[in-house]
């Protein structure tokens, strides 16, 4: 399900919304149809406290390098 992050532009209010096919979103805190659609930001949360990306076992052709990146340029 696509969620989208919007500004109202009334009142300023920070939101987040899903909104599928030709709904139209609105601001939950005055109901205002007046909104920015904002980039979204990718969060990715992993357990531990190593910053170091994991290592590659298979040894394919996106293990080669350093750091487990994909080196097919």
């Amino acid at each position: 399900m696509p969620i989208f992050e919007y500004i109202c532009s009334d009142c300023g209010h920070h939101f987040e919304a899903i909104v599928m096919g030709s709904q139209e979103a609105s601001c939950p805190k005055c109901n205002a149809h007046h909104l920015e659609q904002q980039l979204s930001k990718f969060a990715a949360h992993s357990k531990g406290s190593s910053s170091e990306a994991p290592s590659c076992a298979s040894g394919g052709p996106c293990c080669m390098g350093t750091g487990g990146g994909c080196n097919m340029n």
